[in-house]
């Protein structure tokens, strides 16, 4: 994640949270703060469903993720199969990233990918 939190780019980035399997947590936002990222809008109907990005439902997402990879998607494959080596290696050293543009008019979240340069 120090790609991320050290990014030296020529604007700002959006918001973005990242935490492991142990729970290090890195964000560019407080943890009180909410994102709204869906609204689920249909031609003549109220807001049916908001969806929010917040430092405790990214937590609970995180719980759910890496539970996934490993009482679910791991289970699918033998032991010492490189699709399970593949699984405990996201566990052991990967982040779940949430990266949210909310300027869906003008935004390019991909020029965060390519602005950022390794130090």
């Amino acid at each position: 994640m120090h790609w991320l939190r050290n990014a030296n780019c020529s604007h700002s980035l959006p918001p973005w949270l990242s935490v492991n399997k142990d729970g290090t947590w890195f964000s560019n936002v407080n943890q009180t703060d909410v994102n709204a990222v869906t609204w689920e809008v249909f031609p003549a109907k109220e807001v049916i469903q908001p969806t929010i990005v917040d430092a405790a439902s990214f937590l609970v997402w995180k719980v759910e993720a890496f539970e996934t990879w490993s009482r679910g998607w791991r289970k699918l494959y033998p032991e010492g199969d490189p699709s399970t080596k593949l699984l405990e290696e996201v566990q052991r050293n990967y982040f779940l990233v949430s990266l949210v543009d909310n300027d869906y008019i003008n935004g390019d979240m991909f020029v965060v990918f390519k602005d950022i340069r390794n130090d």
